[in-house]
């Protein structure tokens, strides 16, 4: 057992340590949005590229290529959205306005995009054609994902109301998934293009005029299929189990590539940080949701109707899951490593509650999340993510094992049932 990711008794997840190294200081600009959202773009897509290089720094590992697709996807999609919002915020200044610019928008790049184009025209005819091809990319990613979520969970919730409003239950849940056939992308025109579009809007931002002609080689696809054998990601297998943990290793893992690349390159702790906390936190909710939507005794519309419910509560999704937890493991609510996880639980909750503190600079009021000075330890917060990471881990791998020995018992019981009633005596 890996001591490092053993849960502790007092876990502090804004401890600050010995090593002045290790400190980080985080403080928005409210003055500045535009700044502030370039920043965090300008970051996501620092960290897009790094996981890019860490894939393609050797042989490619074909597992690596499939799962890590979903993190690095979400990274390079997410700083494109920074980037726009950005742009506008450069021209909308009021605050009414910006917040209804937020609202008409949300995460669609392509409306995005189109709001922002009056504010751009000289740049826009300055290379009408690197626009349009701007144009028709974010139009195709908005037909696969507007909501900014096909990247983040494996399948997106749909709600089917009853027509009985006296029924036990009058909402109805199906699940859509985001992949439903097996696809392969071409990993390496996905990244290029990710990267041409985030450097237009970048000159968009700076006002310059500097003609970036690097679109013309490529379509203007989202997910373009094909690619070398080794330059592509596998994606949308039909698998009848197991549909969280590709996402969980995909986040949790490339958190764990940025959290090593700042402990050899100390200058990039305050650009990682923020992208790899998000990965983290993301991975310790897809954790909790795989057990509750793969291992806990409830049945499929139970589960679905808990994680429509729950959101990105970590707390509340927690709390849906430790019964059956504390079941599996043969212990009492007061067991003290239940209790020491719960303070983990409580703290990422009462830091981060909507899910924002990582992905954003503000809130959906556009508040600034760190208006004054605040200090973090990249070591003890990366090292606290991943004690529960690791925790949750093992709690779904113990259900798992248990829960099919159950079905194999099962199974083995009816196999029974016939040969029994052949000497039954009527």
């Amino acid at each position: 057992m890996d001591d490092t990711k053993t849960i502790v008794s007092d876990p502090k997840f804004q401890k600050i340590g010995q090593n002045p190294e290790n400190i980080i200081i985080i403080q928005g600009d409210s003055n500045n949005l535009a700044a502030e959202f370039f920043t965090y773009g300008l970051n996501f897509k620092k960290s897009a590229h790094i996981i890019t290089e860490h894939l393609f720094s050797s042989r490619p590992d074909i597992s690596k290529l499939d799962t890590y697709f979903f993190s690095l996807a979400y990274l390079y999609r997410h700083s494109l959205e920074l980037i726009l919002k950005a742009i506008g915020f450069q021209y909308i200044k009021e605050q009414s306005e910006r917040k209804k610019f937020i609202t008409d928008t949300f995460h669609n790049l392509s409306e995005i995009l189109r709001e922002v184009s009056p504010f751009i025209q000289d740049q826009i005819k300055n290379n009408k054609d690197g626009y349009n091809w701007l144009v028709s990319l974010f139009d195709d990613m908005s037909l696969k994902d507007k909501e900014s979520d096909s990247f983040r969970y494996p399948f997106g919730i749909t709600v089917i109301t009853d027509q009985d409003p006296f029924s036990e239950m009058p909402k109805k849940y199906g699940i859509k998934a985001f992949f439903e056939k097996q696809t392969h992308i071409d990993l390496i025109a996905f990244v290029c293009k990710m990267e041409v579009a985030f450097n237009i809007l970048s000159n968009y931002y700076s006002n310059i005029s500097k003609i970036i002609e690097d679109y013309k080689k490529y379509n203007p696809l989202f997910l373009e299929e094909g690619g070398s054998y080794y330059g592509q990601s596998v994606v949308g297998y039909s698998y009848s189990r197991n549909r969280f943990y590709p996402y969980v290793k995909a986040y949790s893992e490339s958190a764990d590539i940025l959290h090593q690349y700042t402990s050899k390159k100390e200058k990039t702790k305050d650009s990682l940080f923020i992208p790899m906390c998000y990965l983290y936190r993301n991975g310790i909710e897809l954790a909790i949701k795989e057990i509750l939507f793969e291992e806990c005794s409830l049945d499929h519309q139970s589960a679905v109707k808990k994680i429509k419910e729950k959101k990105h509560s970590i707390l509340a999704l927690w709390n849906s899951i430790k019964i059956e937890v504390v079941r599996h493991a043969g212990v009492s609510d007061d067991d003290a490593h239940i209790l020491n996880v719960e303070k983990y639980i409580q703290q990422l909750h009462d830091f981060d509650g909507a899910s924002d503190k990582f992905r954003y600079p503000t809130n959906k009021d556009l508040q600034m999340h760190y208006k004054k000075p605040k200090k973090f330890d990249v070591d003890n917060v990366a090292g606290f993510f991943g004690q529960l990471s690791y925790f949750l881990h093992g709690v779904c791998l113990m259900m798992s094992a248990q829960n099919e020995m159950q079905a194999d018992m099962e199974a083995e019981y009816r196999a029974q049932m016939p040969d029994e009633y052949d000497y039954m005596d009527y």
